[in-house]
């Protein structure tokens, strides 16, 4: 069913469109709201109806600044997330370590209704003008003169077609509509199983933990609807044996983190367990003629960084300011933001390089072996 805030922006559109941004995700979002404040035609096209279980839960306090740069800080501060006063680790030695945010210039960060907040900045996008297209799953973009012709298929209704000047791809970890070559440097095999369980009685604490095992990570966060995700973090390789069971697999690695453990006890009626992708990489190509790709469209950073989303709307205000630019005439400025992707994304490695190389109570797993 069509969204009424979605039914109420909806208007006629011209022959031609400035911009198509190709994924409603939080980069996609950005970079659409970013160039509508800037008077660029744009719309914006999504695959689902922001109603289905989203990863991703962790904002950072350095999030305010690019929500406020896309005049979304206030109505983010006004929905129901839960503020997280900071990060509790279990890495490299057996007892808790803390990193609280009390400290942080930009104050406390956040646990979020991931699907709410992405939901919340495609409003965003509709009231800033951009036209925001639900259920609409891109299958070609096709080049043209001066442009590309994409079309979507829709739930529910007939096929769109248009017609754009530029294309943003900001379809995420997931299949690419983009014509051409589609390679990306892979760096590691790294998956997680994620499930949701509901916290036991009293345990409200508000940090994120992070607990390194044996063959990998744990990473729990309380969200909102009292709820705590849980997430087994390993390499996808070591899991072929273990595929019919998943859910015995990620109870018994549970037996090794105890202080995760403590949190969530041994969950009987875990929700909807899932295995992602989380492997970091980098696309080859983050632009060329008339197009550019953001957020993990254009590179993936380890969960263990907790900027994901950071980076994604950042990622997305910086792409618009390229377009923009290239639009007004500068030629180098797509080339320019690929750059800075590239620098951002080497200084990245050289990060999580240093983190895993901290970790030191496994010599011998082939999960710590591979990171060191």
């Amino acid at each position: 069913m069509k969204e009424d805030w979605i039914a109420r922006h909806e208007r006629v559109l011209p022959r031609t469109l400035d911009v198509t941004v190709m994924g409603g995700g939080p980069a996609g979002c950005a970079t659409a709201i970013a160039l509508a404040r800037r008077g660029v035609v744009v719309a914006m096209l999504e695959r689902s109806c922001y109603d289905a279980p989203r990863v991703g839960e962790t904002l950072p306090p350095e999030c305010r600044a690019p929500l406020a740069a896309l005049d979304s800080l206030e109505r983010f501060e006004n929905d129901t997330h839960l503020p997280s006063s900071g990060i509790a680790s279990v890495w490299g030695e057996e007892r808790l370590y803390q990193n609280d945010f009390i400290f942080n210039p930009y104050g406390h960060g956040w646990h979020l209704d991931r699907c709410g907040f992405d939901a919340m900045l495609a409003r965003r996008a509709a009231d800033a003008g951009v036209q925001v297209f639900l259920s609409s799953t891109v299958q070609h973009c096709r080049p043209a003169s001066d442009g590309f012709e994409v079309e979507a298929a829709r739930a529910h209704d007939r096929p769109l077609r248009l017609r754009t000047r530029f294309v943003v791809d900001a379809t995420g970890r997931g299949f690419s509509p983009m014509p051409g070559p589609q390679r990306r440097i892979t760096y590691d095999k790294l998956v997680g199983l994620v499930g949701f369980v509901i916290p036991p009685f009293g345990q409200r604490d508000s940090r994120t933990l992070l607990e390194a095992v044996c063959e990998g990570w744990w990473y729990s966060a309380l969200v909102p609807k009292n709820r705590r995700v849980v997430t087994y973090m390993t390499d996808g390789d070591g899991l072929k044996v273990h595929r019919r069971d998943l859910l015995r697999f990620y109870i018994a690695r549970l037996h090794e983190a105890p202080h995760t453990r403590e949190r969530v006890g041994m969950p009987s009626d875990l929700e909807s367990l899932r295995l992602l992708g989380a492997s970091t990489y980098r696309h080859t190509s983050v632009q060329g003629h008339r197009w550019l790709r953001v957020g993990d469209a254009a590179c993936a950073y380890d969960p263990l960084s907790s900027s994901g989303l950071l980076k994604a709307l950042e990622s997305g205000v910086d792409a618009a300011a390229a377009i923009e630019a290239w639009f007004g005439g500068n030629p180098a400025a797509l080339s320019d933001y690929a750059a800075r992707v590239e620098e951002r994304f080497s200084a990245y490695l050289k990060t999580r390089a240093f983190y895993y190389g901290r970790e030191l109570r496994w010599p011998a797993s082939p999960f710590w072996q591979r990171r060191h």
